[in-house]
């Protein structure tokens, strides 16, 4: 948990590349004009073969940069923004590796890394990797479990359902006390999202509660990139009202978990933004306009941060924003932190 004045509002590149397209130093430009903007954290997502796909549909036809990597560059290329995946998928990675990785970005970023964890959705890359989708929520905890002793710094011995080793040190320990903060992801792109009336059926039940029991942040995926739309605001109130349901039952409090908006949008800003906004949507996403208008948060500024309130009416405090806009326009940036600063609280006095 950082003591940074909150909300904090963070971004996210869109980071999609192709084979024919690779967009690192323009990457790092625009990370660094995020800090200059005055932005808490950048964030990068984890995608591993060249599209990600659900039950043989494509619901992602880009990939990305590997997380770690380019996570690794950008706590090299700036001083004071908080970085990390978001989300990092725990099943693909051993728990060992893992926290090595992720001990060693916290000491080189001088303990700016916020972990964006989750359990993964995407057939291709379970399969790809051989690692089973069933049972990865099983799976996940381990690990975390398992990551977060390793980071203490003393012999683990460790026997479990998945892994098991003994007398094994990782070396040197994260700069943050106890390791960086762990943000858990719920829900994802590939799934319909379409639970209405605050109605959620027994698997995100089950989901809410890892998250209540587990996480020091909650930032669940408010969109269906498959289904083309997003999780109504009551539904996503009651989610979060499970979560701390579950956060109490295991003896924390309010304080010991963050709400974490993530959103992807962009800021219309005149003639042609709306050709520019599509040219980008194109790069990814396989829907029409309007399909795009349901599924992601898209208009002028104020509009922008109308939706974002709107979404958000049923939510008691929000501690962190992570925005992506669908295009890596330096301009998108300068929109985004003119909404940053409508979510900021206003000096007192």
């Amino acid at each position: 948990m950082h003591e940074s004045a909150r909300p904090l509002v963070c971004v996210r590149p869109p980071g999609w590349t192709h084979a024919q397209a690779q967009p690192f130093k323009a990457l790092m430009t625009w990370v660094q004009r995020a800090e200059t903007l005055g932005f808490d954290g950048v964030f990068v997502g984890d995608r591993l073969l060249s599209e990600a796909s659900r039950a043989g549909e494509v619901v992602y036809g880009a990939t990305m940069l590997d997380a770690m990597v380019t996570l690794s560059a950008i706590a090299a290329g700036t001083e004071k923004v908080l970085l990390g995946p978001l989300v990092l998928v725990f099943p693909f990675r051993h728990p060992i590796q893992l926290a090595k990785s992720v001990a060693s970005l916290d000491v080189v970023s001088g303990g700016r890394v916020v972990l964006g964890a989750g359990i993964g959705w995407s057939e291709t890359e379970f399969s790809a990797l051989g690692v089973a989708r069933a049972g990865r929520g099983e799976m996940f905890e381990e690990g975390l479990a398992v990551v977060r002793r390793l980071w203490e710094g003393r012999p683990v011995d460790h026997h479990g359902k998945t892994w098991s080793f003994e007398g094994v040190v990782v070396s040197p320990s994260p700069v943050q006390r106890g390791g960086p903060p762990v943000w858990l992801a719920s829900f994802s792109p590939g799934q319909a999202l379409d639970w209405s009336g605050g109605s959620l059926p027994t698997a995100a039940s089950r989901v809410l509660d890892r998250v209540g029991r587990l996480a020091d942040g909650w930032v669940p995926l408010i969109y269906s990139a498959s289904s083309k739309r997003r999780l109504d605001a009551e539904t996503l109130a009651e989610a979060w009202t499970q979560v701390l349901a579950a956060a109490a039952r295991a003896g924390r409090t309010r304080e010991d978990i963050d709400f974490v908006f993530s959103d992807w949008c962009y800021v219309l800003d005149g003639p042609g933004s709306e050709r520019r906004c599509r040219e980008a949507l194109r790069g990814f996403f396989n829907g029409t306009w309007d399909e795009a208008l349901r599924t992601y948060t898209i208009g002028s500024r104020s509009e922008v941060l109308e939706k974002i309130r709107a979404h958000l009416k049923g939510i008691d405090r929000v501690d962190a924003y992570v925005l992506t806009p669908l295009a890596d326009e330096l301009e998108q940036l300068d929109h985004l932190a003119h909404v940053a600063s409508e979510l900021r609280p206003k000096p007192v006095g």
